[in-house]
């Protein structure tokens, strides 16, 4: 496995330029109850670029994610401190407006999840509720947008009336993105975006967060080491709760500075 994890990397040898910082988190902890989820993590998020979070299962990779655009508000049990920063203001700040934090940092889901709606309605759902698009001129832009931009309209350009849910998995997850980038988001969280999904389908959706990354900022939790290979260019490691380490992905795979990253990307754990 690490001989392919290096070849990917190898192919993509330039040094990244440094980017600025679009979300910073600062000694953030998370209680779910009594249990303590995360310790203390402090960890930067480069504009326009896609920081993978990777790690063991259950060692706090998607509850850090859920922090980062206060999901983790629709579970009455947990409990979040420290500091997060979405281009220098908090977003736990009491007068942020939630919903509108979830148009700036939208988020796809593990498990694909169109609305039981027309493929059209799914796309429009998010700029009807925000207001960001009225007429039916605008509507219909947004649309052609946001599914070119997530690589699906050739695929669904005529049949835009149909269930969402009619379409195969790796189409609904692309519908999915279509629908969180339709609200002009500024941060795309991903969860684990292709675990559901078989390696064709998996290929075009890391083919599109590599083109996504041009606009947007992109954090992606996953389980695959190739996988962060491959599409970002910063890796954090999380383990049993605490930040290992966090760095440039080639370097995390190639000669990481913490233990507990090279057992994990070598098998030892996981």
């Amino acid at each position: 496995m690490m001989e392919n994890i290096q070849a990917t990397l190898n192919r993509d040898p330039a040094v990244q330029a440094a980017k600025p910082i679009k979300m910073k988190s600062r000694n953030v902890t998370v209680h779910y109850g009594a249990k303590q989820a995360l310790n203390g993590i402090s960890l930067d998020i480069p504009e326009h670029q896609v920081t993978a979070l990777i790690g063991p299962s259950g060692c706090g990779k998607s509850t850090y994610l859920r922090c980062l655009n206060r999901m983790n508000d629709t579970i009455d049990a947990a409990k979040v401190a420290g500091e997060i920063l979405l281009d220098g203001q908090d977003v736990y700040d009491p007068d942020i407006d939630v919903v509108e934090l979830r148009a700036r940092v939208g988020m796809v889901f593990q498990k694909p999840n169109p609305f039981p709606k027309s493929i059209y309605e799914n796309v429009v759902y998010g700029p009807k509720i925000h207001g960001l698009a009225h007429s039916k001129q605008d509507l219909d832009e947004v649309v052609q947008t946001s599914l070119r931009k997530a690589g699906l309209w050739n695929e669904v350009k005529d049949r835009l009336d149909e269930p969402g849910t009619g379409l195969s998995g790796g189409q609904q997850q692309r519908l999915c993105i279509a629908r969180a980038i339709a609200v002009s988001p500024e941060v795309i969280l991903m969860d684990e975006p292709c675990s559901a999904l078989d390696p064709i389908a998996t290929a075009t959706v890391e083919e599109l967060i590599d083109e996504l990354r041009e606009n947007y900022t992109i954090v992606i939790v996953t389980h695959s080491m190739q996988q962060a290979a491959r599409v970002s260019q910063l890796t954090a490691m999380f383990h049993l709760g605490d930040l290992a380490e966090s760095g440039p992905t080639e370097k995390m795979f190639s000669n990481p500075d913490d233990k507990r990253t090279q057992d994990y990307i070598t098998g030892r754990f996981g």
